[in-house]
């Protein structure tokens, strides 16, 4: 993905992911909060996968109420923050734990949301693929 850092930028925030799980920007990290961070940038937004052909349904994307939208919003408002302070090294410790629990979903996350590279960080912890996951193309 492209668009929201430079090169520059992708690095330092792969560093920060790196450094609360190692390996995670390997496996996805900073793809996996650009789309989040970008979730709005699509309609529906890309917050919730939707079950993919093994249910029935066609993959994609779930709608949203107002609300939860609003909500989400402020979330990512508060996250594009957060990796602006990791790229100016102003990182707190309360932005440490934040980007620790990106790199924990990034890494063992479903890879419908742009982390977990060709399972990889499932493989690490020999958790099997899921019978039943939701649509593993909902990110392209």
């Amino acid at each position: 993905m492209a668009g929201l850092w430079n090169d520059e930028q992708r690095g330092l925030v792969a560093a920060a992911l790196d450094a609360q799980v190692p390996g995670a920007s390997d496996l996805g990290a900073v793809d996996y909060v650009e789309c989040l961070l970008c979730a709005f940038d699509h309609d529906p937004p890309r917050i919730w996968a939707a079950p993919g052909e093994w249910s029935g349904g066609p993959g994609g994307w779930l709608e949203m109420g107002p609300w939860e939208a609003h909500a989400w919003r402020l979330r990512i408002d508060e996250w594009r923050a957060l990796y602006t302070r990791v790229i100016n090294d102003a990182a707190t410790d309360d932005d440490d734990r934040e980007v620790h629990r990106h790199a924990c979903e990034a890494t063992y996350g479903d890879p419908a949301y742009g982390g977990n590279r060709d399972e990889g960080g499932w493989r690490r912890v020999a958790f099997p693929t899921p019978l039943f996951p939701p649509s593993r193309t909902v990110n392209s």
